[in-house]
């Protein structure tokens, strides 16, 4: 059944199913049914073999070997209310001539097939047998009758042509093929019923297609940089792509995590939380939360989070190269000048002079102080710039010997911790600059 629709295999399968079970009912039940069709039907011709056996009025004729009217009448309504079941009653006398048969035209004949003699002799008062009748095969009950002394004085048979038989058997297999047929066609329709209610719930599309969908866009899902995950009102995550997944490993969201107020604010407010910078572990996140309460029976959020702590690193690094880059432009011009001032004195053959300017310069020097105390290059960077620009502007700019600043810190980012000292230095610059007296 590969390449098959969902509608052609379950019409498939189930009229298979269907012709399977109802062979396999047919095949088990219906030859049980006709064994107790046959005892039934050998039951019946026993019964009535037997009833007319013990019946008064034919024991009296059969001893006079007068019939009266009234009792070929009775017997005439016993056949005529046994006819479908039983096809004849026989009453005979002891020689075997007919005392009563349905057609008349053969009362008075003798009784044919010889299967008779176990009844006439006594050695069976009561027996079934198959035997050829006239016009066709039949199953004969035969009974003794006899009179009050014990004597046989005839019998009674009744039977049923063996086409009748095969008749009741052939309706019983007419009536279990047409189960099955029916049986069939309400499968048919209900595999249908089915079929179209999977679709009307898959959106119109087949179930084999709607799977495709769904695994080309869980793929397309995990392959983006973005992790996404989708929390309901009960903080429970009902789905994560794989990117989200490094990021969050629980199956329900604290309520203390960074990430809570926003899909707390969105599923309250059934708004689009905007992209926001949030840290999560050691991790900086732009996160945006967008509601999906509009969907059916679905009261939840979506999370987007855009990794940005690469982005952050990268933007630090740039940030602590261009501080680098100031500072080395201005020891550039710096030592170019200081070169010359030693040139000259050389030239000039002031060699103590220059060794006092040299000496003099070294123990100016903040940068080693700067690089041994501030372990974040970035800042390190940022102070030996701003050195340098007190240098230019005449102010006297020192660390403390116990000043000190770990390359790592728990209480601000580098961005904002580069800012503030930035902003700090660059203000008591101007504050020094409108001051006369100590510069330092």
């Amino acid at each position: 059944m590969k390449g098959l629709s969902i509608a052609k295999k379950l019409l498939l399968s189930y009229a298979i199913l269907v012709v399977a079970v109802s062979a396999l009912s047919v095949a088990i039940v219906l030859p049980g049914q006709i064994r107790t069709m046959n005892r039934n039907l050998e039951g019946t011709l026993s019964r009535v073999a037997y009833i007319l056996a013990y019946d008064k009025e034919i024991i009296d004729a059969l001893k006079t070997g007068e019939t009266s009217a009234s009792l070929l009448e009775r017997l005439d309504g016993i056949s005529e209310m046994t006819r479908g079941t039983i096809d004849y009653i026989v009453v005979a006398d002891g020689k075997g001539e007919r005392f009563y048969h349905p057609n008349k035209v053969l009362i008075g004949g003798q009784f044919t097939g010889g299967d008779e003699i176990d009844a006439l002799s006594g050695k069976n008062d009561a027996y079934i047998t198959t035997w050829q009748g006239h016009p066709d095969i039949q199953k004969r009950a035969f009974h003794s009758v006899k009179d009050a002394t014990g004597k046989i004085i005839g019998f009674v048979m009744a039977s049923t042509s063996t086409k009748s038989i095969e008749v009741h058997k052939q309706n019983m297999i007419i009536r279990a093929l047409g189960f099955m047929m029916i049986s069939l066609v309400t499968g048919i329709f209900l595999a249908l019923g089915i079929t179209i209610t999977v679709r009307r719930i898959l959106l119109g599309y087949d179930p084999t297609t709607f799977a495709q969908m769904y695994l080309q866009r869980e793929e397309i899902l995990d392959k983006l940089r973005e992790g996404i995950f989708v929390v309901n009102q009960n903080r429970k995550i009902i789905y994560k792509n794989l990117p989200s997944k490094s990021y969050i490993t629980d199956e329900t969201l604290a309520q203390d995590s960074p990430l809570y107020p926003g899909v707390q604010d969105s599923l309250r407010t059934n708004e689009t939380i905007p992209w926001q910078d949030v840290e999560v572990g050691n991790k900086s996140f732009l996160v945006s939360v967008v509601p999906l309460k509009p969907m059916e029976d679905l009261d939840a959020a979506m999370v987007i989070l855009h990794n940005r702590t690469e982005f952050v690193n990268l933007m630090n690094q740039v940030t602590g190269l261009n501080h680098v880059v100031d500072a080395m432009r201005e020891n550039a011009h710096e030592y170019r000048n200081k070169i010359h001032i030693i040139a000259g004195l050389l030239q000039m053959g002031k060699y103590a002079e220059t060794m006092d300017f040299i000496k003099t310069e070294w123990g100016r020097s903040s940068g080693q102080n700067i690089l041994r105390l501030i372990k974040d290059a970035s800042i390190a960077a940022l102070f030996l710039g701003k050195a340098n620009k007190a240098e230019g502007l005449g102010i006297d700019f020192k660390l403390r010997r116990d000043s000190y600043l770990p390359e790592t810190n728990n209480f601000l980012k580098l961005e904002e911790m580069i800012n503030l000292i930035g902003n700090l230095i660059e203000n008591s610059f101007e504050a020094i600059g409108d001051s006369e007296g100590d510069r330092q």
